[in-house]
């Protein structure tokens, strides 16, 4: 049965934050960095690992047509996700509900259909200390660190690496 979009929309198909959902070996890079974070006594907090296909989707087409940038009509449907975009044609219920979906979600930026979360090869994480800290490196040096730029050559290190456009993001790849 379709449903018209809305918040209700937006605890379904929930993003994972289980470092188990990653796949090898980036989970052993993430695993290892996190490790080498809190024995230097930072504190690390994982919002999302692994984004169903759908949940994609639905943050997606939200923000288009939150910003506009699509009319629901001209939305692909996708299997799995009986949702009415268009509202049976009222443009200003189905912008509203796209605008709520867009704020539930907490979005700062479209989502991709398909990501590094998508892909199971991606981490949001929120990493914070007092000070400066010294966090080892894979390689087995120390590397001093007093603020979130210091720990992108420790995060490369182990293979895992920021993007830093999108503050808690950080990947196999940089993307």
């Amino acid at each position: 049965m379709i449903e018209p979009s809305g918040v209700q929309w937006c605890g379904r198909f929930p993003t994972s934050n289980a470092l188990t959902d990653l796949v090898q070996p980036f989970q052993d890079n993430v695993v290892a960095f996190i490790a080498a974070l809190r024995a230097a006594g930072a504190s690390v907090e994982i919002s999302a690992t692994y984004r169903p296909a759908e949940r994609a989707y639905l943050m997606h087409w939200c923000w288009q047509i939150a910003t506009g940038a699509v009319a629901p009509a001209d939305v692909p449907p996708i299997a799995g996700v009986d949702i009415d975009w268009t509202h049976d044609g009222n443009m200003e219920a189905a912008r509203t509900a796209a605008i709520l979906m867009k704020h539930e979600y907490g979005m700062a930026h479209v989502a991709e259909l398909i990501s590094r979360h998508t892909q199971r090869r991606a981490i949001d994480m929120t990493i914070r200390f007092q000070g400066a800290i010294q966090v080892r490196t894979r390689h087995g040096t120390l590397a001093a660190a007093a603020c979130l730029t210091d720990l992108i050559a420790v995060g490369r290190s182990y293979g895992v690496i920021k993007l830093e456009s999108d503050p808690p993001h950080w990947s196999d790849d940089g993307h």
